[in-house]
């Protein structure tokens, strides 16, 4: 018999080495509230600092280290930065108003007129914010050099905090005066109208609630 001969093993080739890609760092996507506040919170800067006929988007966009298409992917137009000011200014006036509010509130008369007063001499969101009320204010003053129509939120918001008070189980016209009152406090901060000094303001404000049962 012929002698047998034995093939060679064979391997397969190895696949070529494929290269692996650097891992690329994952960074944490930006929340959009967080942005939005950071553009409103840059577009009071402005208003308070420059005035407000140096509140643009791309003032704005400056301000926050944005690019205008940052600010332009939140508010498209001048109006819709301005009326978000606007609405920034009654969610913090009704977050004041609930900080000062107590668990039996509803079955306490006067008690949602109390916290209006105690909301307006010491607002609870400026406790770490001295200048809060320089931006509310610029907020108030852009919205109305910008578009007056801008102010309607802010209007239908007093309008809503009149019918609370009035329902508020006092004389109706008690809570009105102690509105009245607040809100004209706040107009003389606003445009520096004879602001009372410290001492003053505290015994105004006492008054108020004294008013208010």
């Amino acid at each position: 018999m012929p002698e047998s001969t034995t093939r060679p093993e064979t391997r397969p080739e190895p696949r070529p080495h494929r290269e692996t890609r650097p891992h690329r760092e994952t960074r944490p996507a930006t929340v959009p509230s967080d942005t939005k506040a950071r553009i409103l919170v840059a577009a009071e800067d402005v208003v308070v600092r420059d005035g407000v006929a140096r509140l643009t988007l791309e003032a704005a966009a400056a301000e926050a280290g944005l690019s205008k298409g940052g600010v332009l992917y939140h508010f498209p137009t001048r109006d819709a930065l301005v009326a978000a000011m606007v609405d920034k200014i009654i969610e913090e006036f009704d977050r004041d108003i609930d900080s000062h509010l107590g668990p039996d509130a509803e079955e306490v008369p006067g008690s949602f007129t109390r916290a209006y007063i105690r909301a307006t001499m010491a607002p609870a969101s400026a406790s770490d914010r001295p200048d809060r009320e320089d931006r509310l204010g610029a907020a108030l003053i852009a919205a109305a050099a910008a578009q007056p129509a801008l102010l309607v939120p802010l209007q239908e918001a007093a309008d809503r905090w009149q019918a609370r008070l009035e329902e508020d189980g006092l004389d109706p016209t008690v809570a009105t005066l102690v509105r009245l009152a607040c809100d004209g406090l706040w107009l003389c901060d606003l445009f520096g109208l004879a602001p009372p000094s410290a001492v003053l303001r505290r015994g105004v404000g006492d008054r108020l609630q004294q008013m208010s049962g």
